[in-house]
C-alpha cells in the first residue's frame, strides 16, 4: 500500500470517530411534519435513567408572564427565576421573544427516544400542528404529538387534555467523560446561526456542531431545535440575547422559498462538501508534516515545546486531579511575559499593593501577585470549575516563588473606588447601582446552587466587587472561598487559620464568633455592599448612622407620612444621587439589607430569596 493510501485511510478514520462523538444528529424536518423520521426525536437507550435538563422558551401572546409560561411546563415561578435573568424587563409582562430557561425531567420512552412530557389544556378548535408550532415553538412535530394522543383524528384534536412530548436528551457516558452535563434544547429563529446561539450560552462554536452532528456548511432551519452542550447549568448570556421583534420573526415563521426536499438536498451537498473539504486537508497537512520529519531526520521535531506550555511539577497530585476536571482552559505565562506586559512592573501600571495592569497581545489585563501557592492553587482549582457572567473570568498563571495569576480587566475597577471618587460616583446612577446589587446577587446565586460543589466565598466585600466598562459587576477575590459541605449547610466549622482577614462591617457575627461558614455568611456581606451602593459610605465609616436608619427601618418608623420620614431617608442616601432614586425602591432595598444583615443566620434571606426580591425592583 502506497504512502498515499495510508494517509486517506487515516484521513477516512478519523472523519468516522468524529461522527461517533454525538449519538444525537440535527434533523431538518419542520415541526409541522406529519412524518415521524428518525432522528425528528432524540435517541436514547432503553434502560437509560432519566436526567434533569433545560429547554428554552420564548415568551409570546397567552403565554407572556411568569405564571403563565410556568403553568405550560410544570414548573414553579421561583424555579424559573433561579435560572434566568429579569433585570431588565417586567416578569410581570415579559417582551415577545424574551428567551427563558425552563428545567424540565427527561426520559427515555419504550420507543427509544427521549423526551419531557406535558399535560396541556387546548382549544378544541387547535390543530396539532398550531399547538406543536405555535404554543410550543416547535419543541416537538406534530407527528409526535398525533402518536401521542391516538384518539386525536387527522391534524385536528378532539379532546381539550392532551399530552405534549417535547424534544429533550440526556448525556451519555461519552458526554459526560467529556465534561458535558446537560443538553438544552434550543428552538432555532428564522434569523438563528451557529454562531449566535454558541454566544447566548458562551460556548465554542464547534462544540455545538460537534453535538449535532454538523459539519462544516451545514444549514440549520426553523421550527427545528439544535441541543446545546453545556458543563454547567445555562446560563443565557444577555449581550447575545436578541428578542424575535428586533429581528422581524416570531415562534413558528418559516424561511419562505425553502421545502422540505430543497433543505434535504442542500444539506446533503452540504455533507459532502465538508467531507470532501476534512479529506483533502488532512491529506495535505500529514503529507507535509511526513515530508518535514523526513527532512529534520526526525529528532528535531520533538525538542521545540511551546514555552506557554503548562509546567505542572511544582503542583501536588490532588491540583492535577482538579486540573482534569476544568471547565475552560487557561495559560501559562513566563515572567518575561508579564514583564513585557507591565513594563517591567513599572509604578504606571499599579493599580494597588501587588496588582498591575498589563497589555498583553491586544488584549488588556489584572495580573496580580498571589501570597503563597496553596492560595493560587485554591483560587485557580475554583476559577476553572466555573463560568459565569457575574464572575471574574482567570485567563492564565505564572508558577514561580511567588505566584501571578492574570484575569480579565474591569474597566472602572472596583466599587469601592466608583464610590470614593465624585466624579466617578456621580456616573453611579440608581439604575445602575440596582443593577450592580442584581448582577452581585446573581454571581452569589450561582455560587451557592449552581456549581458543584457548592462554593462560600467568604470574602465579599466592595473591593471585590469589580465593575466593568458598561457597569456591570463581577466578583473577584477568591483566595478564601471554600467548598461548602452540603450536608453540614448551618455551618462547617473551618480553622481560625483559613479565617478572613477583613473589616469587621464585612464579617458575619457566627463567623467571627465560631468560624462558621455557610451561604449565609455571603447573604451578610452582601446585606453590607447593598448599604454601601445606598449610602455611598464604608461599613466601618458612620456606624451609628447606619445602625439608627436600620433600627428605624426595624421598628417601622419609616414609611410615608411619618414625622422626617424624607429628612432621615435623604441623610442616608449617597448625595452624589441628587436625590434622582425612587424613595418606595430605596426603602425597599434598605430593609432587604438590613435582612440580610440579621444577627441569626437562620433569619436571614438565601441568595435565592434576594434575587426575587431584586427582580420587582429592577
Amino acid at each position: 500500500m502506497s504512502l498515499f493510501q495510508l494517509i486517506f485511510c487515516f484521513c477516512c478514520l478519523i472523519l468516522m470517530i468524529r461522527t461517533a462523538v454525538s449519538q444525537h444528529s440535527y434533523d431538518s424536518s419542520n415541526c409541522t411534519s406529519d412524518i415521524q423520521a428518525p432522528g425528528s426525536n432524540y435517541q436514547c437507550s432503553p434502560n437509560s435513567p432519566s436526567c434533569e435538563t433545560f429547554i428554552v422558551y420564548r415568551a409570546q401572546k397567552d403565554y407572556q408572564t411568569l405564571n403563565s409560561i410556568a403553568s405550560l411546563f410544570s414548573s414553579s415561578i421561583a424555579e424559573i427565576l433561579s435560572y434566568n435573568n429579569f433585570s431588565q424587563v417586567d416578569q410581570n409582562l415579559l417582551q415577545p421573544g424574551y428567551e427563558i430557561v425552563i428545567p424540565v425531567t427527561c426520559f427515555c420512552s419504550e420507543d427509544k427516544f427521549s423526551r419531557a412530557v406535558y399535560q396541556h389544556n387546548a382549544s378544541r378548535s387547535d390543530s396539532l400542528s398550531a399547538i406543536a408550532c405555535g404554543t410550543f415553538e416547535g419543541l416537538m412535530t406534530a407527528a409526535s404529538l398525533r402518536d401521542y394522543n391516538q384518539d386525536s383524528q387527522g391534524d385536528n384534536q378532539s379532546i381539550s387534555s392532551i399530552q405534549v412530548p417535547i424534544k429533550c436528551a440526556c448525556p451519555n457516558t461519552s458526554d459526560i467523560e467529556n465534561g458535558i452535563n446537560y443538553l438544552v434544547t434550543y428552538p432555532i429563529l428564522e434569523h438563528d446561526n451557529t454562531s449566535l446561539i454558541s454566544l447566548k450560552f458562551d460556548i465554542p462554536q464547534k462544540m455545538l456542531a460537534d453535538a449535532n452532528r454538523l459539519v462544516p456548511f451545514h444549514a440549520i432551519f426553523p421550527q427545528t431545535t439544535l441541543l446545546v452542550p453545556l458543563t454547567y447549568k445555562p446560563f443565557l448570556n444577555p449581550a447575545a440575547i436578541v428578542s424575535s421583534q428586533d429581528e422581524g420573526s416570531s415562534p413558528g415563521v418559516l424561511v419562505p422559498g425553502i421545502s422540505e426536499t430543497e433543505t434535504k438536498s442542500k444539506n446533503l451537498f452540504a455533507i459532502l462538501g465538508g467531507v470532501m473539504f476534512a479529506a483533502s486537508f488532512c491529506i495535505a497537512m500529514i503529507y507535509g508534516t511526513v515530508c518535514f520529519i523526513w527532512r529534520k531526520n526526525g529528532q528535531d521535531t520533538v525538542k521545540d515545546l511551546s514555552r506557554r506550555a503548562p509546567r505542572w511539577s511544582n503542583f501536588g497530585s490532588e491540583f492535577l486531579d482538579d486540573m482534569s476536571k476544568l471547565k475552560h482552559s487557561f495559560t501559562y505565562f513566563s515572567m518575561e511575559e508579564l514583564m513585557v506586559a507591565t513594563e517591567n512592573f513599572s509604578e504606571g501600571s499599579l493599580l494597588a499593593a501587588g496588582v498591575y495592569r498589563g497589555k498583553i497581545g491586544d488584549s488588556c489585563m489584572v495580573i496580580k501577585q498571589i501570597s503563597s501557592r496553596e492560595v493560587a492553587n485554591n483560587i485557580i482549582c475554583i476559577l476553572t470549575k466555573i463560568n459565569h457572567l457575574n464572575v471574574v473570568k482567570l485567563e492564565g498563571f505564572y508558577d514561580g516563588t511567588l505566584p501571578y495569576l492574570v484575569f480579565e480587566l474591569a474597566e472602572n475597577g472596583s466599587l469601592r473606588e466608583c464610590l470614593s471618587h465624585s466624579n466617578v460616583g456621580k456616573q453611579l446612577t440608581w439604575n445602575i447601582r440596582t443593577q450592580v446589587a442584581f448582577d452581585l446577587a446573581e454571581g452569589l446565586h450561582y455560587l451557592h446552587y449552581c456549581t458543584k460543589p457548592t462554593y462560600v466565598h467568604r470574602n465579599i466585600n466592595n473591593r471585590n466587587v469589580l465593575l466593568t466598562a458598561d457597569w456591570r459587576a463581577k466578583i473577584s477575590g477568591f483566595g478564601s472561598a471554600k467548598p461548602l459541605d452540603v450536608n453540614n449547610e448551618k455551618g462547617k466549622d473551618y480553622s481560625k487559620e483559613s479565617a478572613i482577614v477583613g473589616r469587621e462591617g464585612y464579617l458575619a457575627p457566627e463567623y467571627l464568633k465560631y468560624g462558621q461558614a455557610s451561604t449565609k455568611v455571603d447573604v451578610y456581606a452582601f446585606g453590607v455592599v447593598l448599604i454601601e451602593l445606598l449610602s455611598g459610605k464604608e461599613a466601618t465609616t458612620n456606624g451609628e448612622l447606619l445602625k439608627n436608619f436600620l433600627k428605624s427601618a426595624a421598628n417601622k418608623e419609616l414609611h410615608q407620612g411619618s414625622p422626617g420620614y424624607l429628612e432621615m431617608l435623604e441623610q442616608f442616601m449617597d448625595p452624589l444621587l441628587e436625590k434622582d432614586y425612587p424613595v418606595d425602591d430605596a426603602l425597599y432595598l434598605a430593609c432587604l439589607a438590613k435582612a440580610c444583615m440579621e444577627e441569626d443566620p437562620l433569619s436571614r434571606p438565601t441568595m435565592n430569596d434576594v434575587l426575587m426580591v431584586l427582580s420587582r425592583i429592577l
